[in-house]
């Protein structure tokens, strides 16, 4: 899957399964008794890439690891990839952002490594 491919595929599963603040991804109650999979849970921005990439919102591989301290150095310069899951997490985690924000973002920066 190419980056483009990624940041696509985060943007979709934000817009499916909504933004998550506070960590990678929440669990919410259904209200049927039928628990989601941690892949159709709201997610953050890094717990979104993640899924992307690998399947999991929980950033624990090293090609995670590259898509996320790409995504940071296009917002915020260079990073290193400790710095990358902080400040992004700092962004996703502010009041005002929206799922629409992040959304945004994913589709602008597939634009831009297309």
């Amino acid at each position: 899957m190419t980056l483009a491919e990624i940041y696509l595929k985060a943007a979709e599963i934000v817009r499916t399964n909504g933004l998550y603040k506070g960590a990678y991804w929440g669990r919410p109650e259904t209200g049927v008794g039928v628990e989601l999979s941690a892949a159709e849970c709201p997610v953050c921005t890094v717990g979104a890439l993640s899924v992307a990439a690998v399947g999991c919102p929980t950033p624990l591989v090293d090609e995670v690891d590259a898509v996320i301290v790409d995504l940071a150095s296009r917002m915020f310069g260079p990073v290193n990839e400790a710095a990358a899951v902080v400040r992004i997490a700092e962004w996703n985690d502010a009041e005002e952002r929206t799922a629409a924000d992040v959304i945004d973002l994913f589709e602008r920066t597939a634009r831009e490594v297309a």
